[in-house]
């Protein structure tokens, strides 16, 4: 089966969103940081779901070392950032929603992308 990436410095959210993910039948792996993420195994990974802002980094900053090493990785982001520019940055990588509450939109993103539509 393949797998969700979640990289979001946030427990709470990291949590909230594998079990709603796993609830539409998914598996994720789950990281706190852009250094653990960037150390993973990403070839049974579907797509990437990135926080904007994390502890050791931005999403922008990780989405751009992962796409260097899997150029084909479909990537989104959910964050509750208002940095304009950052969220600007990321919408040339890959949808942006906002966090809480475009939930649903996201998981809608990840089986598209992950059945690669």
């Amino acid at each position: 089966m393949q797998r969700v990436l979640i990289v979001d410095d946030s427990a709470v959210a990291r949590r909230a969103l594998a079990t709603r993910l796993g609830a539409s039948g998914w598996e994720t792996v789950a990281e706190a940081t852009t250094a653990r993420a960037l150390a993973l195994s990403l070839d049974d990974v579907a797509c990437a779901v990135l926080d904007l802002d994390l502890g050791d980094g931005d999403g922008v900053t990780l989405a751009k070392a992962l796409r260097a090493k899997h150029p084909a990785l479909r990537i989104a982001f959910f964050s509750g950032t208002v940095e304009t520019e950052l969220v600007e940055r990321a919408h040339a990588l890959g949808p942006v929603f906002s966090k809480p509450d475009d939930v649903e939109g996201l998981v809608a993103w990840v089986t598209e992308a992950a059945n690669g539509s």
